[in-house]
């Protein structure tokens, strides 16, 4: 885990402002909240799992994809998702790890919303313990 998080706050890190402005727009960002049937909860979790690893390695749009479960009810799940710009969305909705999710879990999921947001300020840490930490805003 703490490899995968090392290598997605170097990612975030390692975009230059001349990679910002390269990007079609600004970053897009977006909240799902996601209802998953009790039943299929750690079926669900294990297909998230293996799609947010896969987008966030294999995808440089993705730049951020974060989930929890809320504390009173782990079947109510939130993504934070951050792309580089609408493209790198559009582009992950395509990937083939995003579609073998979305028909994978298909018959678990009960409940979906999209919140769209404006973002107002990025800002990601990385640094191993005991090391001074970097960190960027964007």
């Amino acid at each position: 885990m703490r490899t995968m998080l090392m290598a997605l706050f170097t990612t975030f890190l390692s975009l230059s402002p001349a990679d910002a402005a390269a990007s079609a727009g600004p970053p897009m960002v977006r909240i799902a909240e996601i209802e998953v049937d009790p039943a299929h909860l750690d079926a669900y979790k294990a297909f998230l799992a293996e799609e947010q690893e896969a987008a966030v390695r294999l995808e440089p749009g993705v730049l951020m994809l974060h989930s929890v479960a809320l504390a009173d009810h782990p079947n109510q799940i939130r993504l934070l998702e951050v792309y580089a710009d609408h493209a790198a969305y559009k582009a992950h909705i395509a990937s083939p790890q995003f579609q073998k999710y979305k028909t994978s879990t298909a018959n678990m999921v009960t409940a979906l919303k999209l919140v769209e947001t404006d973002p107002i300020l990025l800002c990601a840490k990385a640094g191993l313990a005991g090391a001074t930490p970097t960190f960027a805003c964007r």
